[in-house]
């Protein structure tokens, strides 16, 4: 693998696990389950669902952090 293909953010969120996100304003957004990343004008975006099955789409550059929620720990 080249050095370049290198993500150093790969496997930080897990799919469909919950968590706390918050961005730079200071909003959080509580129980949203982490769902992937996609493209809008060619930026990767962060791709959350809220309780309420609504897509919660989030500017890396605009996030600041993301708090692991519910998760059981065998």
């Amino acid at each position: 693998m080249r050095q370049a293909d290198i993500s150093y953010d790969d496997n930080i969120l897990n799919r469909e696990d919950e968590y706390i996100v918050g961005i730079n304003d200071g909003t959080t957004f509580k129980q949203v389950k982490y769902k992937g990343v996609k493209l809008f004008n060619g930026k990767k975006m962060l791709v959350f669902e809220t309780q309420l099955h609504k897509q919660l789409t989030i500017n890396p550059s605009f996030h600041t952090f993301t708090l692991e929620q519910n998760k059981d720990k065998e």
